[in-house]
């Protein structure tokens, strides 16, 4: 996959100070309040990276195309193979870092030997509430959309949640290795491309786009919702899970082999794993936290959220995201493609 615009600019922009702190992550994913208390109290700086999909980070990570990355957010699957591949360093004992003590058990084992869990959430849709009269229920409203819905939908380029809603609405798994499984979730998804408006993740593509007001639903994070009112700015956006089934997502945050900072990549960890920062994070960006500590010193509001902290019985029935075969994910990647140049052609 080609470089993202960040990525193309950052090699070709001067080295960065030894003093600098860099983080390849998502666009919003960090607190600014937790970054500026670690920078006042060290006297260092943080320099975050954005990138806009896995297969992108991973690319970017494993063949060294960004120098100088310290620390890394990484999803459950990539943070294990990264790692077994040499691509990761080991996470630090918990002498190193006592914050690893505080973190889920549960949550803790989902990152592997070379991350440490950093946020969780579920995959459902975000939609503004100013043009859709009733919250969605059903992965049917991306795939068969009423009239007004057409031309408003957002999809975006990822080989696994692309074909998500499709596989929920087929009742399959969110990580078959069957072929006409994956195909009929491809003639299902390619039915709706004329009522697709992007393939852009939401956060870029109204990033880019902030007075836009032709997207109103779209496959989505939880916590996206934040980020969209924030860029609109005004409360219009929600999120809200679908009847047939979700995935629980966990990101992880990991130290690349070639940090040249490794000390302070350390440093930062240990003060944003404190249980107040911890718990700041996670409230800032409006994101669950995997130590259930940080979440008792949280705002009742934000305890009290579903589409923050899911109930027990939604996460019962919620699937995790599983590695895939090599065969499996090149199949997902040409569909993928095939469905984003055939929506670019009309």
């Amino acid at each position: 996959m080609r470089p993202s615009a960040y990525i193309v600019t950052l090699l070709f922009s001067p080295l960065l100070h030894s003093e600098t702190l860099t983080i390849f992550i998502w666009e919003d994913y960090l607190s600014q309040q937790v970054i500026e208390s670690w920078e006042t109290t060290t006297g260092h700086t943080v320099q975050q990276i954005y990138f806009d999909n896995d297969e992108e980070r991973d690319i970017a990570i494993a063949s060294n195309q960004i120098p100088d990355i310290d620390l890394v957010i990484v999803d459950q699957i990539a943070s294990i193979k990264l790692g077994q591949n040499g691509v990761l360093l080991p996470k630090p004992t918990k002498k190193e870092m006592p914050g690893l003590l505080e973190i889920d058990p549960e949550w803790e084992q989902r990152c592997g030997m070379h991350g440490i869990p950093y946020l969780w959430g579920t995959l459902g849709v975000a939609y503004r509430t100013d043009k859709l009269k009733k919250p969605p229920t059903s992965w049917k409203e991306l795939l068969e959309p009423t009239q007004e819905l057409s031309g408003h939908i957002g999809l975006f380029e990822d080989y696994t949640d692309l074909l998500a809603p499709a596989l929920f609405l087929l009742g399959h798994s969110i990580n078959t290795e069957d072929k006409q499984e994956l195909q009929s979730a491809f003639k299902m998804t390619k039915r709706t491309l004329r009522n697709v408006l992007t393939f852009e993740y939401p956060l870029s593509y109204l990033g880019a786009n902030p007075k836009d007001d032709t997207l109103h639903i779209t496959l989505a994070y939880s916590g996206d919702q934040y980020s969209l009112n924030d860029y609109a700015g005004k409360e219009i956006w929600d999120y809200t899970t679908l009847q047939e089934g979700t995935v629980i997502w966990v990101d992880c945050l990991s130290m690349p082999t070639q940090s040249p900072n490794k000390d302070l990549a350390l440093s930062f960890l240990n003060h944003l794993y404190s249980l107040e920062n911890a718990a700041q994070n996670s409230e800032d960006l409006y994101v669950a936290t995997p130590i259930s500590a940080a979440k008792t010193m949280q705002s009742k509001e934000l305890q009290e959220d579903i589409t923050v902290y899911p109930p027990k019985a939604l996460i019962e029935r919620s699937q995790f995201y599983t590695e895939l075969s090599t065969s499996n994910i090149n199949l997902r990647n040409r569909i993928t493609s095939s469905l984003v140049k055939l929506h670019d052609s009309k």
